[in-house]
């Protein structure tokens, strides 16, 4: 029996460095996702300057949430280069099941390449999730 059935092609994840690594504390990143869901399917990921930004708009409204590299947080974020991109937050919900895993959760961005969702179990290993953008209108193929 399969809970889940995607109709998708098979997409080849290069080795690259990523433009931008967020670890945070995965309950946080948990809440966040369920909390931003409530208004909008679609999160708009936004990085500029020093900060990471969370953005989603729906019928019910828009939010937005902002991070930055605060110790005292548990947040630290690595930028080498600024960008856009879009995601489901159906998805990041579903990934957020394995929150319990682990204290902290990583997120590795880059433009034209999956986003990951890395939870780290210590010496047990990684569990990673990985994400293909949202494509829109405006988007070239």
């Amino acid at each position: 029996m399969n809970l889940l059935t995607l109709d998708s092609e098979v997409l080849g994840i290069p080795d690259k460095d990523y433009q931008v690594k967020v670890t945070m504390d995965s309950g946080e990143f948990s809440k966040m996702c369920r909390e931003l869901y409530q208004v909008a399917e679609t999160v708009h990921v936004e990085v500029e300057g020093s900060n990471v930004s969370f953005t989603v708009e729906g019928d019910m409204g828009k939010g937005k949430i902002t991070l930055s590299d605060d110790p005292e947080e548990k947040t630290s974020i690595d930028i080498k280069s600024p960008l856009k991109l879009s995601f489901s937050i159906r998805y990041l919900n579903m990934f957020n099941k394995a929150a319990s895993c682990s204290s902290t959760v990583s997120l590795l961005l880059s433009n034209e390449t999956p986003l990951i969702v890395e939870y780290n179990m210590g010496d047990l290993g990684s569990l990673r999730f990985y994400l293909a953008p949202k494509v829109t209108e405006g988007d070239s193929a």
